[in-house]
């Protein structure tokens, strides 16, 4: 009897675990830190980079397991590509003196198509929270740097 009773017990524990430690919801609303943040949308920004104008760039995010899905494009220097979703993990924002817990995305980048074939190029892109509507955003690969801020758009 207690051996039946220990066994039920694991059984029940076991199936209690195997609900926990999904970091995302089915509708695309990645989890992190008790906190959700909808990463899935077009987003719009002006970025800088060495030695470049200011530029804009839009990226359209609409599924983290298909980087068909998930394009780029900046203009001023007319090109595009895809982002493939890497990973997910905690990171720390500083704003004054308080520090706050927020998710950062990263995503591979490959540029294949645009300004006459010239556009090609690889990268990790990093974005950050800054609110509800808000991405920061940094590049970088093949000795680039580029960064700004994203906006939520539509």
């Amino acid at each position: 009897m207690r051996l039946r009773l220990a066994l039920l017990a694991i059984g029940l524990t076991l199936a209690l675990l195997a609900g926990c430690g999904d970091d995302s919801d089915d509708d695309g609303t990645a989890t992190s830190g008790g906190a959700d943040f909808e990463l899935l949308g077009t987003w719009k920004g002006e970025l800088s980079q060495k030695g470049l104008d200011p530029f804009r760039v839009t990226a359209t995010i609409r599924d983290l397991d298909d980087p068909a899905a998930n394009t780029v494009h900046y203009t001023g220097i007319d090109c595009g590509g895809n982002w493939t979703f890497l990973s997910e993990a905690e990171g720390g924002v500083q704003t004054g003196d308080v520090t706050r817990v927020t998710p950062v995305y990263r995503f591979r980048e490959l540029i294949d198509r645009g300004a006459g074939g010239s556009c090609k190029g690889e990268g990790i892109v990093t974005l950050t929270p800054q609110g509800d509507d808000r991405l920061g955003y940094r590049f970088r690969g093949g000795g680039i740097v580029s960064r700004g801020v994203l906006s939520r758009h539509g």
